[in-house]
């Protein structure tokens, strides 16, 4: 264990990834399909660029939404090929919130608000069901969008690839944007995100409903996705920003006592 906890992350990742990471319970056929994953999405030429719709799910998030995700969207290159999906669970501000999305988005939304107890898997599948593109992006409402996100998803799902992108952690209290020193990558976890083909989200099965508390159904999805024997690709997407907000799980309190401390 001490030599393990000597080791520098660009050694003990991918020796982690090679024979450790969760999708290897299923053989090591997984390590293949990972690879080819990467070379299948690198290709020279830019394909033509097609509609995606960013599908989000809330529940009385409007304040994190409209501050971060929304500016972040309204900027974001290729406007026109955006469609934003927004399903709410009943939320109080709920009608306040379309009509703010709608001023300040000059793309395509589709909002609706239906009083239902929420939990993550049922708002997303929702939102991604409500949707009109092939391509769909399942985020969270406490992101920044990447400007060039209609190029990144595109361009990492070809040949119908999952793209599970590794996001970048915000600590508390450090400037909202991307820098060594402002946080870290979640590349251990944070497999809540994905880009892929509508019709492949489905065949897969959607995420599994029977989550009803926060947590769980993402990393379930993604092994899934092995399961089906589909291409899932997981690259760092440094402008695709996760803002600090309180959390229950204990590594992210770990972390916001650290940084009240001062020590991050």
């Amino acid at each position: 264990m001490a030599f393990k906890s000597k080791l520098p992350q660009w050694i003990k990742y991918p020796l982690w990834w090679v024979f450790k990471a969760p999708q290897r319970k299923y053989g090591f056929y997984t390590v293949i399909s990972d690879l080819l994953a990467l070379v299948r999405t690198v290709n020279p030429f830019k394909p033509e660029l097609t509609t995606i719709s960013i599908c989000v799910g809330l529940y009385n998030r409007s304040e994190t939404f409209l501050q971060y995700f929304l500016p972040s969207i309204a900027q974001c290159e290729n406007a026109q090929l955006i469609e934003l999906s927004v399903f709410d669970c009943g939320s109080e501000d709920a009608v306040q919130l379309e009509q703010e999305i709608r001023l300040r988005f000059a793309g395509k939304v589709i909002f609706k608000s239906e009083s239902h107890p929420f939990s993550r898997a049922f708002a997303f599948n929702k939102a991604v069901r409500q949707s009109s593109s092939e391509l769909v992006f399942l985020c969270d409402a406490d992101f920044s969008i990447p400007r060039d996100i209609v190029a990144l998803c595109n361009n990492n799902t070809r040949n119908k690839a999952f793209w599970f992108p590794i996001v970048f952690y915000l600590y508390k209290n450090k400037p909202e944007h991307f820098s060594p020193k402002n946080g870290e990558w979640m590349l251990w976890g944070g497999k809540g995100l994905v880009v892929c083909p509508k019709d492949a989200f489905e065949r897969v099965g959607a995420l599994n409903e029977d989550f009803t508390k926060w947590g769980g159904e993402d990393e379930e999805f993604w092994l899934r996705c092995y399961k089906f024997k589909q291409m899932v690709l997981r690259t760092k997407c440094k402008d695709l920003l996760h803002h600090w907000h309180p959390s229950l799980n204990p590594k992210y309190k770990k972390l916001e006592e650290l940084s009240d401390m001062g020590l991050l």
